[in-house]
């Protein structure tokens, strides 16, 4: 993974503040997994917004321990409990290098609706783009040390095998480009993986049971324990 990529990413954490994008939440219909809340920091809810539950998952898209939990844990605990409106499910980024800075902005590409199955996407192929990044170029490290981060992540897009990857869910090269240009996502990425670490996290994934951080949470019978 590149370990001289992450240092400039330090640059991109200074001085940025959270948007409000903010989303009303649905009536749900024939269960709570049709419902995706967009909270006022930017995260996304799936689930039902008043659930008695909150579970919120700090997580990085190259990381193999959230893609095991998104793969093998999520769908049960969402058929579980997300579905059945017992408990809500807020995802938020917590960056670990600039790959993931590129993965979290093609995540939220068309919206809202989209977000969810983005993210199972990017997840379930994650050994086939990762395993790439030995391909991204100097000119493309270069963009990032330039600090023009649009050029470095549609360098890292086109290099590792993104674009075929994102048209599989429907978004096309000119869609994800114009997605990785908008500094108004970057800002809400970044200050999520900001209000992250200073609330603890130092590893993904990391979850928040009804605001309390939660040591060892590894599988769904671990997440129900700390359930109400």
């Amino acid at each position: 993974m590149m370990p001289h990529l992450m240092k400039p990413l330090a640059i991109l954490l200074i001085s940025i503040g959270a948007l409000a994008a903010s989303s009303m939440a649905a009536p749900a219909k024939g269960g709570w997994l049709s419902t995706i809340t967009v909270t006022d920091k930017g995260a996304h809810i799936i689930g039902n917004p008043s659930a008695p539950n909150k579970v919120v998952e700090y997580l990085s898209y190259t990381c193999s321990h959230c893609a095991n939990f998104e793969l093998k844990e999520s769908p049960l605990f969402k058929a579980q409990f997300v579905a059945t409106g017992k408990a809500s499910l807020e995802i938020r980024n917590m960056l670990l290098n600039p790959i993931d800075l590129t993965a979290a902005m093609l995540a939220r590409c068309g919206g809202k609706a989209k977000f969810f199955g983005n993210q199972k996407h990017l997840f379930a192929t994650q050994s086939t783009w990762l395993g790439q990044t030995k391909n991204i170029s100097e000119n493309t490290q270069t963009q990032l040390k330039n600090q023009n981060f649009a050029g470095f992540m549609t360098g890292v897009y086109d290099e590792i095998g993104l674009a075929p990857i994102m048209q599989q869910r429907g978004i096309t090269p000119v869609q994800a480009k114009k997605c990785l240009a908008d500094k108004d996502a970057l800002k809400v990425i970044l200050a999520m993986t900001e209000s992250g670490a200073a609330a603890g996290v130092n590893g993904t994934p990391t979850f928040f049971v009804n605001g309390e951080l939660q040591d060892h949470i590894h599988s769904v019978d671990d997440l129900k324990s700390k359930l109400k």
